[in-house]
Order: C-alpha cells, then sequence, then structure tokens
C-alpha cells in the first residue's frame, strides 16, 4: 500500500485515530479526531494529554469525551500498546461517537420499561381474579371450563414473570440497580442457591449435589444468588426427568473463582452457545412452551455477571450435558480498573491502574 493511499484512508475515516507518547500526550490526531476532540485542526491537539479531553473512568470501553468548549458526547474506545525492537513506545487509540446510538438505546429502554409497567398493575389484577376463581372461592366450574381457567392461570403467570424478567434486565443493563461490593462467601452462596431449587428438583427427580468451596468473592451477594440459582433451575429443567443429577462446584484459578453448573440433559448445539446468552432466545423454539421460559434468563444472569467485572459461558457436548460456567475476581484479587495508557516505559502496558 503507498504512503499516499495510508494518509488518504487514515484522512477519511470517521473513526478517531491518535497515538500518544509514554507521557500520554497526542503524537499524532487524523481529522476525525480533531473534529471530535477540538475545533478540527490537527495541529491543536498534537502535544496535549489525552486525558485533557478522556479521562478513562470506567471499567468498560464506554466513555465520555470533553470538547475545549466544554460540551461532551459519548464514545466507544479500543487501545493497543505500539511495540517496537520488544519496547512499548506508546499507544494507538482509536474511537467513535456514539451519540446517536445511545438515544436510540434510551427511547427503546423507556418504551420498555413503561410498557412493561403499565401492563404489570393490570396483569396483577388479572392474575388475582383467575386465582380466586380457580380456587373455587365462587363455586366449582364444569371440568372442562376448570381445565380453560387453569390454563389461563398458567398463561398468565408466565406473562407476570415475563414482565418481571424484563423489567429486571433493563434496570441490570441501565445501571439502575446499585450493585454492592462485598465479601460473599462462595459456599455460603452455592449452599443458598440449591435449597432455593431443592422443590423443583424433588418434582423433576433430578438429585441436587452441591460441592461447596471456601473461597470468598467481591460482589452483591443477592445478584450472585440470583445468578447461580437462575442457572440451577435450568440445569434441572432441562434434565431427563426421574434420576439424574445436576451439580454445582466451585474451583479458584489464578486472581479468579469459577462457578460451575452442570447437568446431564441433551445438550446444547454448537451453533448456539453463544446466543443462548441473548434475550428471548431458547435453544429449541418448543422450549418456551414446555418449559414456560421466556429467553430471558441468561441475559440477565450475564449483565449481572459482567457488572461484577466476570464472565459467563456454556460448555456442552450436544446430548450429553451442559456445563456452566461463571467466572469472578476472587477477594484475594486486587480490584484495579484496566488502563488504557501505559504509564512508563518500564511497565507493561497491560497493567492496571488503582481505581
Amino acid at each position: 500500500m503507498s504512503a499516499a493511499l495510508s494518509r488518504l484512508i487514515l484522512e477519511s475515516t470517521p473513526t478517531g485515530i491518535v497515538c500518544l507518547d509514554l507521557e500520554d500526550r497526542i503524537t499524532f490526531a487524523n481529522p476525525s479526531a480533531a473534529r471530535m476532540l477540538a475545533s478540527g485542526v490537527v495541529e491543536d491537539v498534537i502535544g496535549q494529554p489525552i486525558r485533557t479531553y478522556i479521562q478513562f473512568f470506567g471499567l468498560t470501553p464506554d466513555e465520555v469525551c470533553w470538547r475545549d468548549d466544554g460540551s461532551s458526547f459519548p464514545i466507544e474506545y479500543e487501545s493497543a500498546p505500539i511495540v517496537e525492537a520488544g519496547q512499548s513506545i506508546g499507544v494507538v487509540l482509536t474511537f467513535r461517537d456514539v451519540t446517536e446510538r445511545k438515544a436510540a438505546e434510551r427511547l427503546k429502554d423507556e418504551l420498555i420499561s413503561v410498557v412493561s409497567h403499565e401492563l404489570r398493575t393490570p396483569l396483577t389484577s388479572i392474575r388475582s381474579a383467575l386465582g380466586l376463581l380457580a380456587g373455587g372461592h365462587f363455586g366449582r366450574l364444569a371440568d372442562k371450563g376448570q381445565r380453560m381457567l387453569d390454563i389461563a392461570v398458567t398463561n398468565t403467570d408466565r406473562l407476570v414473570r415475563l414482565v418481571s424478567d424484563i423489567l429486571d434486565l433493563e434496570r441490570v443493563d441501565s445501571a439502575q440497580v446499585v450493585m454492592r461490593s462485598v465479601s460473599c462467601d462462595a459456599g455460603e452462596l452455592m449452599a443458598q442457591a440449591a435449597d432455593g431449587v431443592r422443590a423443583l428438583a424433588e418434582q423433576m427427580g433430578i438429585t441436587v449435589e452441591v460441592l461447596p468451596n471456601e473461597a470468598h468473592v467481591w460482589g452483591d451477594p443477592d445478584r450472585l444468588l440470583q445468578v447461580l440459582t437462575n442457572l440451577l433451575s435450568n440445569a434441572i429443567k432441562f434434565s431427563r426427568p426421574g434420576g439424574g443429577s445436576v451439580w454445582l462446584d466451585a474451583e479458584i484459578s489464578p486472581g479468579e473463582l469459577v462457578f460451575r453448573v452442570r447437568d446431564e440433559g441433551r445438550g446444547i448445539p454448537p451453533d448456539k452457545l453463544e446466543t443462548i446468552f441473548e434475550r428471548f432466545t431458547q435453544v429449541d423454539e418448543a422450549d418456551a412452551r414446555e418449559k414456560g421460559g421466556a429467553g430471558l434468563g441468561l441475559a440477565i444472569c450475564r449483565s449481572i455477571v459482567m457488572q461484577h467485572g466476570g464472565q459467563i459461558w456454556a460448555e456442552s457436548t450436544f446430548g450429553a450435558g451442559t456445563t456452566m460456567c461463571v467466572a469472578l475476581p476472587s477477594q484475594a484479587t486486587e480490584r484495579r480498573v484496566p488502563s488504557v495508557l501505559p504509564a512508563t516505559n518500564e511497565g507493561d502496558p497491560a497493567d492496571a491502574e488503582a481505581a
């Protein structure tokens, strides 16, 4: 590629590109970066500290960029070290304005929240009335009428759960739910989660086996319990009824604790191992009817785990069971904010700076 073409590409791309030296000062900026950061004149930003415009306070690649005139806008960024002869000599940073996308997401979230809130009250009222009728408080119906009423109750319960899940997911994703950060006893969380699904397991003829771990993790105990309970419930629902087992254990690896929930169910096809964590996604379309889920449980789990700085994934052999894994920072791990920028030429560019 010729130098002229390389220069044309850098000048034409809508993505901002800057290079930083070891003191975090801008040594190069393309026109898009100059327009987003300042007046649009490249020379105005050369030599300026990048933190004049972007502070990098967050734990995610979402930040706010501040212009010279005091205005600001949301950005997404990526960074990588510039290495020469085995030594880090700086950082290249790419970023893009995501104002329009954030506005669209807010509108969507507001719409879902309003609709869900408006649905919850009438659904609760309908469920109460149906419950009274089904319970025979106003007299018994004929068998056919009773069956129809039971179907109505079941489907109303499903709608109530769906609305609750949507509201829960939106609150977690929009950070409306404040996550506590305390030291949590992993073994106690595991025991509580198992107790919470014991009735469902007995109904399905499934044995829940827990191998507790005495390690501690940082996080919100209520939300972490919600994750483990959801994973155990799924494992039980998708196990073969009668005589099967579900296992919950945990293993310490460097800097983190990995919870594992394993079942002996039908497993997950390889092409679904990632998509099952998306909203309203089921492994099989019939699952929504047979199992009663709305495809939001794993999406909620992923949001909670990510807000704890962890990871969640699935391992499965189709037809031979599934293992759901949740990796969380252990108590022994110092909580640090990943740095985008190297502090000195002696440090590893991937090192973290204190939060």
